[in-house]
C-alpha cells in the first residue's frame, strides 16, 4: 500500500509539475507575441517613413507599392547643397551638432563638478545649496523661459548667436544631481589614498573620478545632446538668419515651400536627421542603461 501510495503522489506532482510547464510555455509564448505586436506598432511610423521617402510619387499615402516605386531621389536631392538655397540640411546638421556638442560637453564638465563637491566635499551651505538644486529641479522650464530671453537677447545681445545657444543650458539641475547620485557611492578609499600620497583635490577629480566615472556620464551626454539636436522653441526664439538654423528650424522651412508638394523630400529630411539620435543611442546604450539603472541608488 505505501508503495502504490507513493506512487500515486509521484503521478500527481508530476502531472502538477507538467502542467505548471505548459502554462509557463503558454504564458511565455503569448507574451512574446504581445510584445512582437507592441513592437509592430512601435516600429511601424519609422517603417512607413522611410518608405515614403524613397517613393517617387507625390501620393505616399497609398497602401500599396513596389520595389520599382523605390528611388533615392528625394535624399540626393536634400543632400544636394546647390540645389535650393532655401534648403540647406547639412549645413542645418552642422550648426545643430556644433551647438550641441558645445553644450553637451560644457554641461557634462559643470555638472561632475556640481555633483562632486555635493557628495565629496563639506562647506558651510552645502545643506542650503542642495535644497536650492533640488528646488531648481521642481521649475518647469518655461517659467523662466521670459526671462532667459530677457538676459539673452537683451542684455547680453547675443541674438543670432551660437553662444546664445549654449550658455543658458551648460548648468542642469538634473545631471548636477544624476552625477552626485553618483558619486555618493565612489569608494573614498581611492581618494584618501592619493590625498595621502600628496594629490590636491582638484588633481583627484581630474585624474581619477572623471576617468572612472565615463558610465554615468555617457548616459548624461546622450541626453544631454540628444536634447539639445531636438531644441526647438529657444532655437526658435533667438535665430532668425536661414543659414544659422537649427534642424529642428529648418524642418519648419518646408511647411511653407514648395516642398509641401514633395512629401517624400520631407520625409527623407527627417529620416536623415535622426540619424545621429539613432547612432548616437546604439554606440552608447550599454552605458545609458546600467547608469539609469544605478542612478538614485545610492542615499543621500
Amino acid at each position: 500500500m505505501n508503495n502504490k501510495t507513493e506512487n500515486s503522489l509521484m503521478t500527481v506532482q508530476g502531472n502538477k509539475y507538467r502542467r505548471s510547464a505548459m502554462l509557463y510555455k503558454a504564458g511565455t509564448l503569448l507574451f512574446t507575441v504581445i510584445a512582437i505586436g507592441f513592437a509592430l506598432v512601435t516600429l511601424y511610423p519609422y517603417f512607413f517613413s522611410l518608405i515614403a521617402s524613397l517613393r517617387k510619387g507625390v501620393d505616399i499615402y497609398t497602401p500599396g507599392w513596389k520595389w520599382s516605386d523605390l528611388s533615392l531621389y528625394a535624399y540626393q536631392r536634400i543632400l544636394n547643397t546647390g540645389a535650393d538655397e532655401a534648403f540647406m540640411l547639412p549645413r542645418w546638421m552642422l550648426n545643430t551638432f556644433g551647438v550641441a556638442a558645445a553644450t553637451t560637453l560644457l554641461t557634462l564638465l559643470i555638472s561632475a563638478m556640481g555633483g562632486y563637491a555635493l557628495a565629496r566635499i563639506d562647506f558651510v551651505t552645502k545643506k542650503l545649496w542642495f535644497a536650492a538644486l533640488l528646488g531648481v529641479m521642481m521649475i518647469p522650464g518655461q517659467v523662466t523661459l521670459i526671462p532667459k530671453y530677457i538676459m539673452i537677447a537683451k542684455v547680453f545681445g547675443w541674438t543670432n548667436s551660437y553662444v546664445g545657444l549654449v550658455i543658458p543650458f551648460i548648468f542642469s539641475a538634473d545631471y548636477t544631481f544624476m552625477m552626485r547620485q553618483f558619486f555618493l557611492s565612489f569608494p573614498k578609499e581611492l581618494e584618501e589614498a592619493a590625498i595621502m600620497d600628496g594629490m590636491s583635490r582638484l588633481g583627484v577629480f581630474v585624474k581619477m573620478v572623471l576617468p572612472l566615472s565615463k558610465a554615468p556620464m555617457l548616459a548624461a551626454g546622450t541626453l544631454i545632446f540628444m536634447g539639445s539636436w531636438s531644441s526647438y522653441l529657444w532655437p526658435k526664439l533667438l535665430i532668425n538668419k536661414l543659414d544659422m538654423y537649427m534642424v529642428s528650424q529648418g524642418m519648419t522651412v518646408m511647411m511653407g515651400t514648395k516642398y509641401t508638394a514633395s512629401p517624400a523630400i520631407s520625409m527623407a529630411a527627417a529620416i536623415v536627421s535622426m540619424l545621429p539620435l539613432i547612432l548616437l543611442f546604439i554606440i552608447f546604450q550599454k552605458q545609458f542603461i546600467a547608469s539609469i539603472a544605478s542612478t538614485g541608488t545610492k542615499g543621500s
